[in-house]
């Protein structure tokens, strides 16, 4: 076994997890790759693009005008806060709770592993977790969970083996920093998991894999799961945001020549015609032009008439992205939406969250589920459940609005039904005991708005 050799799949993916991370990281990223994003223009590789040549400098000029947009950073890390804004349900048995709030070797949450998955899993699309264990024996020695991204994962096959690239950079004794060739391969051999770590140009030997134990209790499993964007298969697919980068590196040339265009209209070129090829021709306040009997002087510049087409497209572009990107609550256009009709929206629109959220989840579940089978408990006490109300509390004001007009107006609703609903959309916490108690505590007199049954808006005022 080679370790170096990559899976088909993995080679055929590279390319875009690389782009994604990029577009993702923003401006300063997709900049410093130049050329792959933003080719110079034809007249700037006739000009010489070696450092110093004139077409190097207007291509420098050139980027540095451009515009990046940072649809994906937005759409991904909204995203990530509607999926985590409330947090998720972790039922664990006890000898597992301390995974709560030290899930990893770097005493990350599971909260907050949950949401670098879900960073993953819209970036690129594939993300793996490894049940880990330090090899000393000790009291102590609990095992953990790795994260690996899908960068880190080049090789594997069904449940049989998983090869992790561990390399990166590490510290020397003089603190500075080498890069170190490092390979953590798991595989079920014989019916039992077994692992070993190779290093540098150290070359695969079944010898070093060992088997390890949790209170002399073995594996007969890989202590690995896959997470993707919206399953939990062995093999990946594109990144789900793929098409909103693309859209975002064709904004970016766009505006790159657009600005061009703009710069090159300031810039137009006095022409004398019958002039003084010696004078040292000035022009502004102060200067004169000698021309002689019959010669002329004039400016020639860019046509701008394909201006007002090149920012058309641009916008028409971001208003793509911006519906690429999903302004998943947006209620501006809004106003008048029920809860009901608000509600249904935001299912249709996060139905792809929904599913991202699931196969986070479920990941995360199987893979708690197989420590607890390690460490001998009953793995169907673990349970995680993802948070799947993305809906705010935009327009629930407005809802609430109208619940209590139908009250005041006969509705067979009670203020314990009210305030139920309440509590589900997260408008208050107490129950209604306690939320009564506090008001007849409070000494402030609350003005309501006036409702009717034909305009549900405020439009006046009484107690």
């Amino acid at each position: 076994m080679g370790l170096d050799t990559k899976h088909p799949h993995f080679n055929d993916l590279t390319p875009s997890w690389s782009m994604m991370w990029d577009v993702y990281t923003g401006e300063r990223k997709v900049k410093a790759a130049r050329f792959n994003y933003l080719p110079p223009t034809s007249g700037m590789r006739e000009d010489g693009l070696q450092g110093g040549q004139k077409g190097a400098l207007a291509y420098d000029a050139y980027l540095n005008r451009a515009w990046f947009p940072d649809v994906i950073t937005e759409a991904v890390d909204t995203s990530v806060g509607i999926m985590n804004k409330k947090p998720a349900t972790f039922e664990l048995p006890t000898e597992m709770e301390y995974l709560m709030k030290k899930a990893t070797k770097e005493e990350q949450t599971l909260d907050l592993l949950l949401r670098q998955i879900h960073q993953h899993q819209l970036v690129t699309g594939r993300c793996g977790l490894l049940l880990d264990m330090d090899e000393e024996e000790s009291a102590e020695n609990l095992p953990y969970l790795s994260f690996y991204a899908g960068s880190k994962i080049p090789n594997w096959y069904d449940q049989l083996f998983v090869i992790l690239d561990e390399s990166g950079e590490v510290p020397t004794n003089d603190f500075s920093w080498v890069q170190e060739k490092k390979y953590r391969v798991l595989v079920l051999r014989n019916g039992e998991y077994q692992t070993a770590t190779f290093r540098g140009e150290e070359i695969y030997d079944p010898i070093k894999l060992m088997a390890p134990f949790f209170r002399g209790r073995r594996l007969d499993e890989l202590p690995f799961v896959f997470i993707n964007s919206q399953d939990l298969l062995y093999e990946p697919s594109e990144p789900p945001l793929s098409g909103l980068a693309y859209l975002a590196l064709s904004m970016y040339k766009q505006d790159a020549d657009y600005k061009q265009a703009l710069f090159m209209q300031g810039q137009d070129t006095l022409v004398t015609i019958g002039g003084n090829d010696d004078q040292v021709l000035r022009i502004g306040a102060g200067a004169s032009i000698n021309v002689p009997l019959g010669g002329d002087v004039k400016f020639a510049g860019v046509d701008g008439s394909g201006l007002q087409e090149q920012r058309q497209s641009l916008e028409n572009d971001y208003q793509r992205a911006s519906g690429k990107g999903g302004q998943l609550l947006d209620t501006t256009t809004h106003e008048r939406e029920s809860g009901e009709a608000l509600t249904t929206r935001v299912a249709a629109r996060t139905a792809s969250l929904h599913q991202t959220a699931m196969a986070a989840a479920g990941g995360l579940q199987d893979l708690l589920r197989k420590q607890a089978r390690w460490m001998g408990l009953d793995d169907e006490k673990v349970i995680v459940k993802p948070n799947l109300d993305f809906a705010d509390s935009t327009g629930m004001s407005r809802a609430l609005l109208e619940l209590l007009a139908a009250k005041a107006q006969g509705a067979p609703i009670s203020f314990q039904s009210i305030h139920d609903w309440m509590q589900r959309h997260d408008i208050t916490v107490l129950n209604l005991e306690e939320e009564m108690a506090l008001i007849r505590g409070e000494t402030t007199t609350v003005v309501l708005p006036q409702t009717s049954p034909s305009n549900p808006n405020p439009t006046g005022s009484g107690s």
